[in-house]
């Protein structure tokens, strides 16, 4: 409604848009839909002080999980369209809407797409202590006994990258959606999960301490972060290659000046090299783009994820 009455305002010439060169007036607030120390919670963290810098505001970092990240995502599109409530999401902002058609907003239309900041590949992660040194012993022995498999919560590209691997690889894995990357590490570390689709970012530390090991790579390619570990296309799965993108939105109805402001300032602190040197060793692969490119890119993706998951029968 607020924003019906906004563009109602702004057609009588009752208000005028906020000018970019006087944004932002005040904190602003990014809108992480993951529990902290996920990856996108510690890239959006990393971030911040660059931003701060430039904004001369504070940015403060919000998590708001649940819902495979759509309940963050939910809250940022009924946010006043000011530019100062922004969300840093995953392609989850994709695929959710594959298996969820009555989420609360339109992704299409109530947030504005402001810029593709890079995106990381998934490692396939199982306990440090387990007796499975490789991907095809964990597989066979799923078979016999069935295993658990995390996600970062219904609908995200970690439960799209895990139904995948288990349609490619016959493996029987019953799957268990948690609140993000954090929680569903953590599920690993307990053993109350046995396999996850994690990020460097995200497992980083547990795998340098050995309480995590990773049986492979889940794409075409070996990575630099982990030189050492195979691709699952080298072990046979051919069809696994899936990333995960991270970007950033703004409640829709913001102003385009503003949204081209922040985009061209995020896209300064990606070619910032001290920022590249902190996180290029967590596997991430920075871009540069622009809001009307990824709007492209997030419109032949809806359409994309919605007929796969119908292809591959993948559900709530």
């Amino acid at each position: 409604m607020k924003k019906i009455m906004a563009a109602l305002a702004v057609a009588l010439g009752l208000a005028t848009p906020l000018a970019a060169q006087d944004w932002p007036s005040g904190t602003v607030t990014i809108v992480v839909p993951y529990s902290p120390s996920g990856n996108t919670d510690i890239f959006a963290r990393h971030m911040a002080p660059y931003l701060e810098e430039k904004w001369g505001q504070s940015v403060v970092i919000e998590n708001r999980p649940g819902g495979g990240s759509m309940v963050g995502t939910a809250l940022v599109s009924q946010a006043e369209p000011d530019g100062l409530t922004l969300l840093m999401t995953t392609s989850a902002y994709v695929t959710a809407p594959a298996i969820q058609p009555d989420l609360p907003f339109d992704p299409r239309t109530d947030l504005e797409p402001v810029a593709n900041v890079g995106y990381v590949s998934y490692i396939l992660v199982t306990q440090g202590d387990s007796k499975f040194n490789t991907l095809e012993e964990f597989v066979e022995d799923s078979k016999q006994n069935p295993k658990f498999a995390a996600t970062a919560g219904l609908g995200t590209t970690t439960h799209f990258a895990i139904e995948r691997f288990i349609a490619q690889s016959g493996a029987n894995f019953d799957v268990v959606h948690f609140k993000g990357g954090g929680p569903a590490v953590v599920a690993i570390l307990s053993g109350e999960a046995d396999i996850y689709g994690s990020s460097v970012s995200s497992a980083g530390g547990n795998i340098a301490s050995g309480k995590i090991k990773v049986l492979a790579v889940l794409g075409n390619e070996r990575i630099a972060a982990l030189p050492d570990v195979p691709s699952t296309k080298e072990l046979g799965y051919p069809e696994t290659e899936i990333h995960q993108w991270v970007g950033v939105f703004a409640p829709g109805g913001t102003d385009a000046d503003i949204v081209a402001k922040i985009n061209a300032d995020i896209n300064e602190v990606l070619r910032n090299e001290e920022f590249i040197a902190t996180v290029t060793p967590l596997d991430w692969t920075l871009e540069q783009s622009t809001p009307e490119g990824f709007a492209a890119e997030i419109d032949q993706e809806l359409t994309g994820w919605k007929e796969l998951a119908e292809s591959q029968g993948i559900s709530r």
